[in-house]
């Protein structure tokens, strides 16, 4: 009796490893992002004169950034939206550019830990509120994010090609390469002739998107990220100015596009700690590191203040959305 009773707490004790183990990962990967942030940031700031910072940090400044920063929000949103419409009405009943808005404003808040969160937030939404496939709605999100890159990559070649190719803070050589690569992918995923094998993958609704949209509303898609790109070199240059900064727009397009491509990757959160670095090591010719660093900082914590707030401030679509989705599995 003994063994058996032994044997039956030690099935049961077996189980709860995994979910130990999951749960330590899920912890891991929620607290990782925002220890990388807090680790770039002491390693930065220790080498800073921080009364100098402190004292760059003016009423003059503020006035100058804040409506750049107001104004590039409210584009940023309204491109999103438009963007988010053209892409999922192609399939399905979705004309609502304040639905999306919504959506998109309700994804910050996650997507102030990563990207790639905040982009599954959005097609989350999409799915719920649009009743598009959520294989589809995440497509119509990865869609938009590839032209994003490419916006960044196509911006970077022009300003490269029209600027001296010394002390570019992006590889000429490189940067094509990828830009090649983005278009070659694009064009094998719409290639109207058998792939073998890689028709499987090619057929997945992740991809239909970008396989099957009209080739006019990519044109007018693509239009709109570069002018989504453009609209955060411009808050980036005048950030800039407003701290007495001046950069020519060529080096200031690779710059910016260079730093947008850094803080893309999914390991600080909201891009805190390596958009600082990086943005201190792309303008080191043009200003002191302390103000490009109080710079840097002032457009960062700028738009996660700010996006915070519009998060909060329409995070009950998620706290909506949770409580249907418990309630339809339930019944």
């Amino acid at each position: 009796m003994k063994s058996q009773s032994g044997q039956s707490q030690s099935t049961s004790a077996e189980p709860t490893k995994p979910k130990t183990t999951s749960q330590v990962g899920r912890l891991l990967r929620w607290t990782l992002p925002f220890l990388v942030s807090v680790l770039l940031l002491w390693w930065i700031l220790s080498g800073m004169d921080l009364g100098i910072i402190r004292e760059l940090l003016t009423v003059e400044v503020a006035s100058t950034f804040v409506p750049l920063l107001l104004a590039f929000l409210a584009i940023s949103l309204l491109i999103e939206a438009i963007s988010l419409v053209w892409v999922v009405s192609y399939y399905h009943e979705f004309s609502s550019f304040l639905m999306a808005a919504r959506i998109k404003a309700a994804s910050y808040l996650l997507g102030l830990i990563n990207y790639a969160l905040g982009a599954g937030a959005v097609a989350l939404l999409l799915h719920r509120r649009s009743h598009v496939p959520l294989g589809q709605a995440a497509g119509s999100v990865l869609l938009i994010g590839l032209f994003d890159m490419g916006s960044l990559l196509l911006l970077a070649l022009a300003a490269l090609g029209l600027r001296e190719a010394d002390g570019s803070s992006l590889n000429a050589g490189f940067t094509a390469l990828a830009a090649v690569a983005l278009f070659m992918g694009f064009a094998i995923l719409r290639m109207p002739y058998p792939l073998g094998p890689l028709d499987r993958l090619r057929d997945l609704a992740l991809f239909e998107a970008a396989r099957t949209l009209p080739l006019p509303l990519l044109i007018r898609l693509g239009l709109l990220r570069v002018a989504f790109v453009a609209s955060f070199i411009i808050l980036t240059g005048g950030a800039l100015q407003a701290f007495g900064v001046e950069i020519p727009p060529l080096p200031l397009i690779v710059g910016v596009c260079a730093l947008l491509l850094i803080s893309a990757i999914p390991m600080a959160a909201a891009g805190l700690g390596t958009g600082q670095v990086a943005f201190v090591a792309i303008f080191e010719g043009y200003g002191t590191p302390e103000v490009l660093l109080a710079t840097s900082l002032t457009i960062s914590f700028g738009m996660i203040l700010c996006r915070a707030l519009i998060g909060v401030a329409f995070a009950r679509e998620f706290t909506a959305e949770a409580f249907r989705a418990r309630r339809e599995i339930t019944e």
